[in-house]
């Protein structure tokens, strides 16, 4: 089960989107905020998987935000999810590293798919944005398609115990 965190000013969308999501085949809304701060203060006592986040927020912007949970919870993979198809907003968006970029507008099934792509660690983005992010990828000069993602020590271990065939219980006991 993929647990979602929500973050966005905007209470309505939050909530409509936070049913849709419910609806996705084994995906779980378990957090929503409506800014950074109080994000970032929930992510303390919520484990989350992936996080869905708007760009303008009051408090503390998206940017920021994206900031802040790359430092500190650096497992959880960011999908940007705006209204705006700005180049230059996308550009600093892919240069921050996040998953993807999406807009309000982006079609339901689109957007779950995108989701459940998020594990090879490649940027997805809105099928309507093809030329806005080839046109900014060709001028940073970045293979989004190879986009390195940095483990951690902890999330090495785990990986290549993993890759040794031990049971994920097994990996707990072990790691403790």
């Amino acid at each position: 089960m993929l647990r979602i965190a929500i973050t966005d000013d905007h209470k309505l969308f939050r909530k409509s989107l936070a049913l849709l999501i419910r609806d996705f085949k084994d995906m779980e809304v378990v957090l929503e905020a409506s800014n950074g701060v109080e994000l970032l203060e929930k992510l303390k006592t919520t484990p989350v998987d992936i996080l869905l986040l708007d760009l303008q927020m009051p408090v503390m912007d998206g940017f920021e935000t994206f900031k802040n949970v790359r430092q500190q919870y650096p497992h959880i993979k960011t999908v940007i999810l705006t209204m705006r198809k700005d180049a230059d907003e996308i550009r600093d968006v892919i240069k921050m590293k996040a998953h993807g970029y999406f807009t309000k507008n982006t079609p339901p099934k689109e957007l779950e798919d995108a989701i459940w792509n998020l594990k090879d660690n490649s940027f997805h983005s809105e099928q309507g944005l093809a030329t806005i992010i080839k046109e900014v990828q060709a001028n940073l000069d970045i293979d989004l398609d190879s986009m390195e993602i940095d483990f951690t020590d902890r999330e090495l271990d785990i990986i290549k115990l993993t890759a040794q065939g031990v049971k994920s219980k097994e990996i707990a006991d072990m790691l403790k």
